[in-house]
C-alpha cells in the first residue's frame, strides 16, 4: 500500500461501486452539481462510498472508510441543470479522514492495492463457469459476457460475480473490503454456488433488486 494519500471529492450512496463496473447516476441537488461540475474541469474522478449513518438525499451522511474511485466517462446534461452521468469505478481507496463536509464531503484518501496473487486458473474457471450457469439458469439472460474475456481479468471476474448476485448493500461492501483477489475468488465461487443451488431447490428464479437507469443522488 502507497503512504501517498490525495484529495478527492465523496459521493456517499446507498450502493456500492466495483471496480471496473459501471454505476450511471442521475445528479440533481445543487451541492453535486456543484461537485460534478468542478470534477469535470479537472480529472473526473470522484469517490462513491457506501452511507453508512445518515440520509442520501438533503442531509449529511457517514460514509463507510473504504469506497472506489468512480471516473466520469460521459455527461448529458438537462435545461434545468440537472445530468445524467456514466462513471465506471477504477481503484478502492481508503478514507483517512474527512477534509471539508460543506457544500459536500471531500476527503484525503489512500489508495488500495489490487489483490496481486496469481489464483489457480482451476478457480478462476469454476467462478467463470458458474457465474455463466447463474446468469443462464437463475437470471434467465441470453446476454451472456464473453468466457474469455472473464478469465482474462481475474480481479473483474470477482467483482462482476458480487455486482451480479442479489446481495445487499453491507454484503456488497463487505465484499468490497476484501483485499485479497484469491479470498474475493473464493467467496464468489461459493455464493453463486449456493445461489444456484437454491434455485435449483426450489424450482424459482432468485429475486434479485430491481436496479432501474439512474441512481438518485
Amino acid at each position: 500500500m502507497t503512504d501517498d494519500l490525495r484529495e478527492l471529492p465523496l459521493f456517499p450512496l446507498n450502493t456500492v461501486l466495483f471496480p471496473s463496473l459501471p454505476l450511471p447516476l442521475h445528479i440533481f441537488e445543487e451541492r453535486y452539481r456543484l461537485m460534478i461540475g468542478r470534477c469535470i474541469v479537472t480529472d473526473n474522478l470522484f469517490g462513491v462510498c457506501l452511507i453508512r449513518e445518515g440520509v442520501e438525499v438533503g442531509g449529511p451522511a457517514e460514509p463507510f472508510e473504504v469506497g472506489t474511485i468512480a471516473q466520469i466517462s460521459e455527461v448529458q446534461r438537462e435545461p434545468d441543470g440537472r445530468m445524467n452521468l456514466m462513471t465506471f469505478g477504477t481503484g478502492r481507496f481508503r478514507l483517512a479522514e474527512i477534509t471539508q463536509r460543506e457544500p459536500y464531503l471531500i476527503g484525503r484518501v489512500q489508495l488500495l492495492p489490487t489483490g496481486g496473487e496469481d489464483p489457480e486458473p482451476a478457480l478462476v474457471s469454476d467462478v467463470a463457469d458458474r457465474l455463466l450457469r447463474y446468469l443462464r439458469e437463475v437470471r434467465r439472460t441470453n446476454r451472456l459476457p464473453d468466457r474469455g474475456e472473464l478469465i482474462s481479468d481475474v480481479d473483474r471476474l470477482s467483482y462482476l460475480a458480487a455486482a451480479t448476485l442479489g446481495l445487499s448493500a453491507r454484503e456488497r461492501q463487505t465484499f468490497l473490503e476484501i483485499d485479497s483477489t484469491l479470498a474475493r475468488l473464493t467467496e464468489a465461487r461459493d455464493r453463486l454456488r449456493r445461489e444456484i443451488d437454491n434455485a435449483r431447490l426450489f424450482g424459482r428464479e432468485i429475486d434479485t433488486p430491481n436496479i432501474g437507469p439512474f441512481s438518485r443522488n
